[in-house]
């Protein structure tokens, strides 16, 4: 009787082995990663790579927008010891991120349509891409302005690890309504005109341009049922510190960014079959 010695997995030596499933999990999560990279840069060539400003634009629009906001609030007293500009700022930024986010993904679909024919571009990693875009142009704003306010008056933010962990909840927040408004424009067309509204009007609610502090007891104790303004609560708190009171509640936060992202992946797989590519 003949006999072979086995492989790793029970395979004679010289076939394929085949890998564990950490290492295809792995594998997994390093493809996708190049995929969301290549499209993040297809992202930038399709909407600044024909520009006169270029990649730059996509930089400076928020920059001047968020300069523009914080001019017209210097000339107000709002944010007690904090300087208007700043505070504003602070809060306009990530505001324009998250509208940014919520309206361009309702087109997500459609706009990339042709690239579902590669078998390694999934729906999700259009969001992302496009998602990670919108997030690192403000971050990158917001840590240019830091770093002029650390070198005109000094200021540092009071909790770094709060500021980057509540902005990150921000943006996790953003791409679940995305996905949920991207399933929802690809099922229903008309529905794209009433995102752009919800984000203009939610604007005076999200907390982005006043804190909670200096609002009177029973509009502050209405507007913390808005997640949104829990959010800008925490980025302030990260910021200001003790110079600002702020007022959100952490685990109704997380509760809700984990519902409407696990809510957003549900309905981009079911409205996947319902897509003509």
């Amino acid at each position: 009787m003949s006999t072979y010695t086995g492989g790793t997995n029970g395979l004679p030596e010289g076939f394929p082995q085949r890998k564990s499933g950490l290492a295809q999990t792995i594998e997994g999560f390093q493809v996708q990663g190049r995929v969301i990279h290549a499209l993040l840069l297809r992202e930038l060539q399709t909407r600044f790579g024909r520009g006169e400003l270029g990649f730059l634009w996509l930089f400076l629009e928020p920059l001047i927008l968020a300069i523009g906001i914080g001019a017209l609030k210097s000339f107000t007293r709002e944010g007690g010891p904090v300087p208007p500009f700043l505070y504003a700022v602070v809060g306009y930024a990530p505001y324009f991120a998250f509208r940014a986010i919520i309206n361009r993904a309702s087109a997500a679909f459609q706009a990339n349509s042709s690239l579902m024919y590669h078998r390694q571009v999934r729906l999700l990693d259009i969001l992302l891409a496009r998602n990670l875009l919108e997030m690192s142009a403000v971050t990158c704003v917001l840590v240019v302005i830091l770093a002029g306010a650390l070198w005109v008056i000094g200021f540092t933010p009071q909790s770094v690890p709060m500021v980057v962990g509540s902005m990150l909840l921000l943006f996790a927040f953003a791409n679940g309504l995305s996905l949920l408004v991207a399933a929802g424009c690809a099922r229903w067309e008309m529905l794209e005109r009433f995102v752009h509204i919800y984000t203009y009007i939610s604007l005076p609610f999200s907390g982005a341009l006043f804190s909670l502090h200096s609002m009177p007891k029973e509009f502050r104790e209405a507007l913390l049922w808005n997640p949104q303004a829990n959010l800008h609560e925490m980025v302030r708190d990260g910021m200001f510190g003790d110079l600002i009171p702020a007022y959100y509640d952490f685990p109704y936060v997380l509760a809700w960014v984990l519902g409407v992202n696990l809510l957003g992946l549900a309905a981009v797989r079911a409205v996947r079959s319902r897509l003509e590519f």
